[in-house]
């Protein structure tokens, strides 16, 4: 009786590891970097160490200019308001936001499995969010372009 106990026990510790392991691979690869709440680990930005610290940094320069991009776009929402241009605005940032986050997805999954790929992600979306901020910005101009 007590070596069927410890295989079920054995069993479902097995199984336990697995589904928690499943789920955190499934968390991880759900997520972009301006997903994540900000973090209270300390780096030193301006000269990180480690691939950590690199891809801790990355994350944190596409949150600040994801924060860029909304204040950019609130403003830009705003000056068109009750206007045609107020929905093309809206559906047109709506597709550019998918546009984004595809292709830094597929800029990313070059280096699948890799350290790097949290990196070159938030790279990427660090890259096309600050042009996207300054065309939104241009926006605000008379004449726009």
């Amino acid at each position: 009786m007590q070596r069927k106990q410890l295989i079920l026990s054995i069993a479902a510790l097995t199984i336990g590891s697995v589904v928690c392991t499943n789920a955190l691979v499934k968390a991880q690869n759900n997520t972009s970097p301006r997903d994540n709440p900000p973090t209270t680990i300390k780096v030193n930005c301006r000269n990180p160490q480690t691939q950590f610290d690199m891809n801790l940094c990355a994350s944190e320069s596409a949150r600040t200019a994801d924060r860029q991009l909304n204040l950019a776009y609130q403003k830009a929402i705003a000056k068109f308001k009750g206007t045609p241009q107020e929905n093309q605005l809206a559906t047109a940032q709506s597709a550019w936001i998918k546009f984004r986050d595809a292709d830094c997805a597929f800029e990313r999954d070059r280096f699948k499995g890799g350290s790097i790929a949290p990196m070159v992600y938030a790279g990427c979306v660090t890259r096309l969010t600050q042009q996207r901020t300054k065309e939104l910005e241009s926006y605000l101009t008379e004449g726009g372009l």
